[in-house]
């Protein structure tokens, strides 16, 4: 495996954790203000994180 498509992996599974933990804080909230807002960084995070796993696969893409 090479180190973009390995890089590619990591930035990914971050992407699936940070999102799944941003849904499970946002569902169980209860509306507490500050649950809200550690919800929504934790999805901005999720959001990050795919969006290097993209330009990863693409670098990845492009170097073959």
């Amino acid at each position: 495996m090479n180190n973009t498509m390995r890089a590619t992996l990591i930035w990914s599974l971050g992407a699936v954790i940070f999102s799944l933990v941003g849904v499970y804080v946002a569902l169980n909230s209860n509306g507490v203000w500050y649950s809200v807002v550690s919800a929504v960084i934790l999805l901005l995070a999720g959001v990050i994180f795919a969006s290097k796993a993209i330009l990863s696969l693409r670098a990845a893409g492009r170097s073959s």
